[in-house]
């Protein structure tokens, strides 16, 4: 069942696609689109955007979940404050992927999030007070935006 759940949704990806980018050019003139006294169509244009910031997550989320493992391997925190995996630093805003060893009642399993900054250390955003010296962590090749 994953197998086909996951081709059906790499079928929907040329309509995500074309979705995303009619919303994007009706934004870029939007005033040729949209009544700007018109509350109804107001509501429209925020909510076609919000649509299409969630069909850009998906498509990102689907290009993650097929992309392959570039790196793996065990977190280190260096002397200049950053983490990095194999001498490759991870900054604010990259994506990661750390091993939930299930110590929250769940099986392990590879979980996808990012590396953020609170000000005094980098932390990761879907488990924020998990220790990040000595975890173990992947990288994806993830492809480019077409």
């Amino acid at each position: 069942m994953k197998d086909q759940i996951q081709a059906e949704l790499q079928k929907l990806m040329p309509q995500f696609k074309r979705v995303t980018k009619m919303i994007q050019e009706a934004e870029d003139s939007w005033t040729a689109h949209y009544d700007r006294t018109n509350p109804d169509d107001m509501y429209l244009r925020d909510i076609f955007n919000v649509v299409g910031d969630k069909l850009g997550d998906v498509e990102q989320l689907l290009r993650v979940a097929a992309a392959p493992v570039a790196e793996e391997g065990i977190l280190r925190k260096g002397k200049n404050g950053r983490y990095s995996l194999n001498g490759s630093e991870f900054t604010t805003g990259q994506s990661i992927e750390y091993l939930d060893a299930g110590y929250d009642g769940y099986d392990p399993r590879w979980v996808y999030s990012r590396i953020e900054h609170n000000g005094t250390d980098y932390y990761i955003v879907r488990s924020p007070k998990l220790l990040l010296n000595g975890l173990k962590v992947r990288i994806k090749r993830i492809s480019r935006w077409d």
